[in-house]
């Protein structure tokens, strides 16, 4: 008997918390979320460069300090050509995104990175999900599924963003404590 999918779930360790969080009914969206936001930083940490992100912030600060608002587009293009696969890339597709829609500024910067948080927790969940689909069945992995969507639509990647690009080192959250009685039971 195996503790539970999670434990085979082959993705690093805050995301095994996250899905055994998700798949214990004892567990409030919100203490999901707490669980979410540490795994979506920690992705980030390990595959975004300090210079990638600094080089990001400055292109932006530039822009904002400029007298005269140009077109930053080119700029971050010229960034690309540094960048690494993956997550760097997919913050620099939307900073590119978000600056012809009209923002400027270190508002860009933040809102890139966000939406890649957002982006990286979808295919976190779909990973997880389709883990649980082979390793359970699919009544538990659509639930798990589902209570990780809301957990991920709530959390406030804007703030995580913004640690990230000003380098402030995050403690990561603490595991959510076990219920062991009656009266540890689901939050009223």
């Amino acid at each position: 008997m195996s503790d539970g999918p999670h434990r085979s779930l082959p993705m690093r360790r805050p995301w095994k918390t996250v899905a055994e969080c998700a798949d214990n009914a004892a567990f409030e969206v919100e203490e999901i979320r707490e669980t979410i936001l540490p795994a979506l930083e920690n992705d980030c940490r390990r595959e975004m460069r300090r210079e990638f992100l600094d080089g990001l912030s400055r292109i932006c600060a530039d822009q904002e300090a400029s007298l005269f608002k140009t077109d930053i587009r080119p700029v971050l293009e010229e960034l690309r050509r540094t960048a690494n696969v993956g997550m760097e890339s997919l913050v620099l597709d939307h900073a590119v995104r978000t600056a012809a829609n009209g923002a400027s500024g270190r508002g860009v910067a933040e809102k890139a990175v966000s939406q890649a948080l957002k982006d990286r927790g979808a295919s976190g969940i779909k990973q997880v999900e389709e883990h649980y689909l082979r390793k359970s069945n699919a009544k538990r992995a659509h639930n798990v599924r589902d209570r990780m969507e809301q957990a991920v639509s709530g959390a406030d990647t804007d703030s995580v963003a913004r640690g990230l690009l000003d380098g402030r080192q995050k403690n990561a959250a603490p595991k959510p404590s076990k219920r062991q009685g009656l009266d540890d039971g689901v939050k009223l």
